[in-house]
C-alpha cells in the first residue's frame, strides 16, 4: 500500500482513519522492532511481537506526527 501525501497530511493533523493507515502501512516494520528472541532452557529460540513493546513504539510514533513537516 502507497501513502498518499493528503494521508500523511491528515495524520499530521490528527484524523484518527489517517493514523490507523500510517499506523497499518508500518505494522510489518514496527513488528520487526518488537520482535523479541527468547532461548528457552533447551537452546531453542522462540521468537514473538512483544505487544506492550509494540504499543509503545506506536504510541511514540503517533506522538511525534504532529512535529513531522511534509513537503510536497
Amino acid at each position: 500500500m502507497e501513502l498518499d501525501y493528503e494521508t500523511v497530511r491528515r495524520a499530521i493533523k490528527g484524523d484518527r482513519n489517517a493514523q490507523a493507515k500510517l499506523l497499518n502501512h508500518y505494522d510489518s516494520y514496527i513488528n520487526a522492532l518488537s520482535t523479541v528472541i527468547e532461548v528457552r532452557t533447551d537452546g531453542t529460540e522462540h521468537r514473538y511481537v512483544d505487544e506492550d513493546m509494540k504499543a509503545e513504539i506506536q504510541t511514540k510514533y503517533l506522538e511525534a506526527l504532529p512535529k513531522c513537516k511534509v513537503i510536497k
